[in-house]
């Protein structure tokens, strides 16, 4: 079992850093601001030209601002304390066991869960289990 990944960015923690406005970034790279917006939410994957542009006007290298994550950890992230012990006590298990499924690695995933009971943490946060993890 393995965990679906998005890309995520770094982009407004570099910026800032530099202490340009998503504008000033946008003119810089030659996109609309718009685009940094939605870059700086990870609701929008730029073209490889576009990322070695804010590479270079934030001088960091590729990695440090673009990154991958397993989807599971930013929904897991993404819930209020209450919303997370709510579905760890549904699910039987502790919180921080829980919470561990934002740390783990594919081969611990697969020694710690099995898929049904990914399949019920896949309901429980309301996603399609195909959405979060690669059979």
């Amino acid at each position: 079992m393995k965990f679906k990944k998005r890309i995520k960015t770094r982009v407004k923690e570099f910026r800032e850093e530099k202490g340009l406005t998503q504008q000033e970034l946008a003119d810089r790279v030659g996109v609309s601001r718009q685009t940094i917006y939605y870059l700086e939410n990870s609701d929008y994957n730029p073209s490889l030209t576009l990322s070695f542009k804010i590479s270079e006007v934030l001088e960091k290298p590729l990695n440090e601002i673009f990154f991958r994550v397993p989807i599971i950890k930013d929904k897991i992230e993404s819930l209020s304390v209450k919303e997370s012990k709510m579905i760890a006590e549904k699910l039987e298990i502790s919180y921080s066991k829980l919470l561990s499924l934002t740390e783990i690695n594919e081969e611990e995933l697969s020694e710690a869960f099995n898929e049904d009971f990914l399949k019920k943490i896949s309901e429980l946060l309301d996603m399609d289990f195909n959405d979060i993890f690669i059979n």
